[in-house]
């Protein structure tokens, strides 16, 4: 049977029988995928003892397409922990935060080595300890890098219905239904819209695409982290379907 070895992050684990566990693991190779360590609680075992939550490993798994059977990992070398992030509360939120996005917007088997790699940054740029106030930006970076990779980023810079492109003086109104701002004359009737000045929809597209790792000494005004707190509270909610468990951010009106 073939095996494949890859990064991985560990996102959910389940003990199966006394000595084994079933875990969740974002891979490099393999996107999302579900794997069993078998004996892993046994003195012996080379897998590298019980997987913790977010877990950064180096695994060896059985790879068979077209098998019901669940993959096997054969070997597991941890490669980090992550202890400062388990040493603050809001830190450890922020990585659990991580783990609910991968499982609620990542499709299991598909391979997007670019969101492990944001992930990664995410979680090293907690592991460095921002203080409260430095938090939010690497946040916004993630959501927003996760939102553009998954296909689910709104369109901020324009109109979604007639292509019009807001000036900066512009208060927008934004409409995840609709898959992003609309303007007044393509609004029609009720809608389930919201203000967004186009300054915070530029910040917002900026942190998009940036590494989370430069962010923590970034200093947002209090209108444009209120509104993006407020923004990705509405899109999460939308494209998750419901609102986000962990509130690794105050939720805002």
């Amino acid at each position: 049977m073939p095996r494949v070895t890859t990064e991985a992050l560990a996102l959910r684990r389940t003990p199966f029988g006394e000595t084994s566990q079933i875990a969740v693991f974002l891979t490099r190779s393999h996107g999302l995928i579900p794997l069993i360590l078998k004996g892993v609680h046994r003195p012996r075992s080379r897998k590298g003892g019980g997987v913790d939550l977010l877990d950064h490993c180096l695994v060896t798994f059985s790879s068979r397409r077209g098998s019901r059977a669940m993959p096997q990992v054969y070997e597991r070398r941890l490669l980090g922990h992550h202890p400062q992030l388990r040493r603050r509360s809001d830190l450890l939120v922020a990585g659990e935060y991580l783990v609910e996005l991968l499982q609620g917007l990542v499709p299991e088997g598909q391979r997007l080595p670019r969101i492990f790699d944001l992930s990664l940054a995410y979680l090293a740029a907690l592991e460095a300890a921002p203080t409260r106030e430095a938090l939010a930006p690497v946040v916004f970076a993630l959501q927003g890098g996760i939102l553009r990779l998954t296909g689910f980023e709104l369109t901020l810079d324009r109109c979604v219905s007639c292509n019009r492109r807001p000036t900066l003086k512009h208060t927008l109104r934004c409409d995840p239904e609709r898959g992003g701002i609309v303007c007044a004359s393509c609004r029609v009737g009720r809608d389930h819209s919201f203000s967004l000045s186009a300054g915070a929809a530029q910040v917002i597209r900026q942190l998009a695409g940036s590494d989370p790792r430069g962010l923590s000494s970034i200093s947002l005004p209090s209108d444009i982290d209120h509104q993006m707190r407020r923004y990705y509270d509405r899109v999460m909610t939308h494209v998750l379907e419901r609102p986000p468990r962990c509130h690794v951010l105050h939720r805002v009106a």
